[in-house]
């Protein structure tokens, strides 16, 4: 096995391009999303408790998260202020790579990784929006089943298997719910993972 791909050198390579051991070059906003996607799932965990799924229940369930449960509010705005920081830091990342010339070969695969990513939090961040069950909540629920249904052949399969049927009075459902605690975060953490290691992999940046 040559030396480069053992693990030991994975975390602390012999050597790394000087550039890349300033904090103006990344401005840690890969770190500090990652930071934010922690926070996200300690706290989710945490709501898990108390939040109860349904178009009568769910934004109910929010209320009393917020205002009865002892430290929900804080909980709870933890959970969503994580989700915004991961949202901007994500796009920042983005826009950071397409700045310094990041995406280039050999580092054109983890582009598209990343990319994916930004998806994915965007999806992420959207399905948390629908799972407050309230009529804002609804209504953009329907408006998305309604966009996927304007797909030819597919469109009204594809709105059902990611959205379910929300009414236009909740846009939290089952489908919603799966797809937010469990799909779309395991997802996420099995791509971040291998988007650090491509980061290494392909020559940048500091050593842990």
């Amino acid at each position: 096995m040559k030396d480069h791909t053992t693990f030991i050198n994975h975390i602390r390579p012999r050597s790394i391009p000087s550039r890349a051991l300033s904090v103006f070059y990344t401005f840690c906003l890969g770190g500090l999303s990652f930071l934010a996607f922690l926070v996200l799932g300690i706290t989710g965990l945490l709501l898990m408790f108390h939040y109860q799924l349904g178009e009568s229940t769910s934004f109910g369930s929010i209320l009393t998260i917020s205002s009865v449960i002892p430290y929900g509010g804080v909980i709870r705005n933890l959970h969503y202020w994580a989700g915004q920081l991961m949202v901007v830091t994500v796009n920042l990342h983005m826009l950071r790579v397409v700045w310094t010339h990041s995406y280039k070969p050999p580092k054109q695969l983890n582009w598209l990784v990343g990319i994916a990513l930004l998806m994915l939090v965007l999806f992420l961040d959207f399905t948390g929006y629908l799972l407050i069950g309230s009529q804002e909540s609804g209504a953009a629920a329907t408006v998305a089943v309604n966009i996927l249904g304007l797909i030819p052949g597919i469109g009204a399969g594809l709105a059902q298997s990611i959205f379910g049927e929300p009414s236009a009075l909740s846009g939290s459902t089952l489908v919603v719910y799966v797809w937010h605690c469990v799909v779309l975060p395991m997802i996420l953490l099995l791509l971040q993972l291998y988007h650090f290691w491509r980061i290494r992999r392909d020559g940048g940046v500091r050593p842990l």
